[in-house]
């Protein structure tokens, strides 16, 4: 069963979402769905890739990183 919802675009993606649907022959809820279902059931985060701690230059920038964030870093802890 479906179950009607209001959604709200910016004035710039409404534009686009019109077009977008002309173009393509689809409903507004058509798009919206194959969109939402998309969203949820892809991965959405950034994948992050381990650094080798004993590298040079990650050494260097996380001293300046501590250095220039010492308070966030000191009220953190």
């Amino acid at each position: 069963m479906s179950k009607a919802r209001t959604i709200r675009f910016t004035e710039q993606i409404d534009a686009l979402v019109d077009e977008y649907t002309n173009k393509n022959g689809l409903k507004l809820n058509q798009l919206v769905n194959i969109a939402v279902k998309k969203f949820i059931s892809e991965p959405n985060a950034i994948e992050l890739e381990p650094v080798d701690a004993k590298d040079s230059e990650w050494e260097a920038k996380m001293k300046k990183a501590f250095s220039k964030h010492r308070k966030a870093m000191d009220e953190l802890s």
